[in-house]
């Protein structure tokens, strides 16, 4: 079947509101789990201000990239790039974007089986928990991006629902540690926002999801309506984590939010914590789904494999990768590597693209 054909079945199109859950849930993985302390280091209390500028950021960056979709019709980012370039140099760029897909997913499978191995079982050995969160992910790409969507909808039922736990570090707040306000330069604040981009992106999946998208004159309202909730989401981790941790110890604290989960009791249950990384699996698995099927995508679309084989030997990289990743450091390393990557292809590259289609490719686009 051919791919205009398959784009063409209506059973595969999804609903426009769910981009909204789709963009906010593969932004909220891992890095809501620890990136505090990384911002902290960068520009201290005034790291809440440095989390809105990097909102701010990924609505701009966003709107570049519905403009450019805006102009190709049914094109999702691998054919834009043939178009506009052709061939050959769209399958460099394509291929830059997968390995950087992959790179992405990644640092999300190791900092997850981290956190368990960490917080949960630290004898289980962690090619046991990737080949497990690995057929998983197995099993929900080939259900197709219908149920992909569907995932992201409960995941950020999850997200929201732990957000209210909030209240419990909220007690022991003192506001003092928020003074002196605006201390920082706008260069700073800058650099914060820097580091914090790579807890942000995410939502650079419209590029991909587009062609299969109902109703795509409304879809912006949706999509920067899930980079409002997942800004509005980190900016309230922040400041709590702010309000509650003295700067001294957030500075050596790997996991700032689960750490503020260990004051969570109930009459019934004590170590509350388990049960939110229990339930971060399926917030986790979201990220992982969306990348592997974008990835999945690109391969087949610059080599010809059946996406299925495509599937299946992108797990079996990233099945080798994650187990030679067994220390914090180079963990770190991998994650340092694609954050910085990451901020050039998401923040970056969108406004160069929509630049050469508007100046030097018009011919290519379908107006």
């Amino acid at each position: 079947m051919s791919l205009s054909t398959f784009r063409r079945n209506s059973h595969m199109a999804i609903s426009v509101s769910l981009a909204l859950f789709m963009v906010h849930g593969n932004q909220v993985g891992i890095g809501i789990a620890g990136v505090q302390r990384f911002i902290y280091d960068r520009v201290q209390q005034d790291a809440w201000i440095a989390v809105i500028i990097a909102g701010i950021m990924t609505h701009i960056a966003a709107w570049f990239m519905l403009k450019i979709l805006a102009k190709f019709k049914d094109m999702d980012l691998y054919d834009i790039h043939q178009r506009v370039f052709g061939k050959w140099p769209a399958r460099v760029l394509n291929f830059i974007f997968i390995v950087y897909i992959m790179g992405s997913a990644l640092t999300i499978l190791r900092g997850y089986i981290e956190i368990i191995q960490s917080w949960m079982f630290p004898e289980v050995p962690s090619w046991i928990l990737n080949a497990s969160l690995l057929c998983l992910t197995i099993y929900g790409v080939t259900g197709g991006i219908r149920v992909l969507a569907g995932i992201s909808f409960f995941s950020v039922g999850l997200t929201l629902w732990q957000l209210l736990l909030m209240v419990y570090p909220m007690q022991y707040a003192d506001f003092h540690l928020l003074q002196p306000v605006f201390h920082h330069d706008i260069g700073q604040l800058m650099d914060g926002a820097r580091k914090m981009s790579f807890s942000t992106i995410g939502f650079e999946i419209i590029l991909f999801i587009y062609p299969f998208v109902k109703e795509k004159k409304i879809l912006p309202r949706y999509v920067h309506g899930g980079l409002f909730m997942t800004t509005c989401l980190y900016v309230v981790v922040m400041l709590v984590t702010l309000l509650y941790f003295q700067g001294e110890q957030l500075q050596h604290l790997i996991w700032a939010t689960f750490m503020m989960m260990k004051i969570v009791e109930f009459p019934f249950l004590e170590r509350f914590e388990f049960v939110s990384i229990s339930l971060w699996m399926l917030v986790m698995l979201d990220n992982l789904l969306m990348d592997l099927w974008i990835a999945m995508r690109g391969v087949h679309h610059i080599s010809g494999v059946k996406e299925r084989m495509a599937l299946f030997g992108i797990v079996g990289v990233m099945f080798f990768a994650s187990n030679f990743l067994e220390t914090r450091q180079s963990i770190n390393l991998i994650t340092d590597i694609f954050g910085g990557v990451g901020f050039y292809i998401i923040f970056i590259y969108p406004i160069v693209l929509y630049v050469v289609i508007r100046l030097f490719r018009k011919g290519a686009v379908r107006t």
